[in-house]
C-alpha cells in the first residue's frame, strides 16, 4: 500500500488549487551545468528491488524527453501540507527535469511486524543551477518543519492517514546536505498497527533527491540507499 502519486504540476492545475506560482525563479547565480531530460533521469533511477525482495512498480512518470521551462509554476510554501506530501512532483518547481517511481510491497508480511515496509518512492528534480536547487531544498525543509500534524485521503483503500511529525534531522550523505524526516502514520484502515513515513531530501550539486517509505520501524532512509541512487544520476552527466 503506498498513499504517494507522481505528479507534474501545471499552470492550470496550480491556479485552480489557488496556488499560483512566481514568474520570477530563484537566483541562478552560479554557472549552468550539464543537464540531461527526464527520460534519462528515468533510466538512471534504482530498480524496484533495491526497496525490497519482490517489490513492483505502480507509478513511474518523468517530465520527458525535453528540458523544462525554469519558470516557477509553483513552490512548496503555496502547497497544503497534504498536498505537498502525498505528491511526489517530477515538474513545476523551475526545475529543467525531474523523474520519479513508486514501489509497492504486494505481499507485506505481518507477522514480522514491526519490520516490514509497505511501500517506497524515488524522486530527482534537476535545476539549471546550484542555487536554484538549494532555493527548491531549503524550501522543501521549511515546508516539512511548518507540517506539524495533518490528515490526507489515502486512495489505496478509500480511507484516510494521519500524519504527525516525529523528528527532522540535519545530515549529510557522502559529503551532500541532507534532512531526514519522520513521521507517525495513523491508518485507518489499519487501526491495530502503528507506521511511519521515513523521507530523506538530499541536496547534491544541481539536483535535489527524495527517498521515502512506509515502513513499521522509524529508521532513517539508508544512506547508502541513496548514495546508490546519487551516482547512478550523476553517471548521466559524464560525456555533457
Amino acid at each position: 500500500m503506498k498513499f504517494k502519486v507522481i505528479a507534474v504540476i501545471s499552470t492550470a492545475a496550480a491556479l485552480s488549487l489557488g496556488m499560483a506560482g512566481s514568474a520570477a525563479a530563484s537566483p541562478l547565480s552560479s554557472k549552468p551545468a550539464p543537464q540531461v531530460t527526464g527520460v534519462r533521469l528515468q533510466s538512471a533511477l534504482l530498480p524496484a528491488s533495491a526497496f525490497g525482495s519482490g517489490f513492483t512498480v505502480t507509478q513511474r512518470l518523468n517530465s520527458g524527453s525535453k528540458l523544462a521551462s525554469t519558470r516557477v509554476r509553483a513552490k512548496p510554501s503555496s502547497l497544503s501540507c497534504a498536498g505537498f506530501e502525498q505528491y511526489l512532483y517530477v515538474a513545476g518547481f523551475g526545475n529543467t527535469a525531474g523523474a520519479a517511481d513508486s514501489f509497492n510491497n504486494p505481499n507485506p508480511d505481518f507477522s514480522s511486524y514491526p519490520s516490514v515496509v509497505l511501500g517506497g518512492d524515488q524522486d530527482v528534480v534537476q535545476f539549471k543551477t546550484a542555487s536554484a536547487a538549494a532555493s527548491y531544498y531549503n524550501q522543501a525543509q521549511a515546508r516539512y518543519k511548518q507540517c506539524v500534524a495533518f490528515t490526507m485521503p489515502d486512495p489505496a483503500d478509500n480511507s484516510q492517514l494521519e500524519l504527525t511529525m516525529q523528528s527532522l534531522s540535519q545530515t549529510t550523505i557522502g559529503k551532500n546536505k541532507a534532512f531526514q524526516v519522520i513521521q507517525l502514520v495513523d491508518i485507518a484502515a489499519l487501526p491495530a498497527l502503528s507506521f511511519y513515513a521515513n523521507t530523506a531530501v538530499v541536496l547534491a550539486g544541481t539536483n535535489v533527491y527524495t527517498i521515502d517509505d512506509v515502513n513499521g520501524t522509524n529508521d532513517p532512509i539508508s544512506a547508502s540507499l541513496l548514495g546508490k541512487l546519487i551516482n547512478r544520476v550523476q553517471a548521466l552527466y559524464k560525456h555533457h
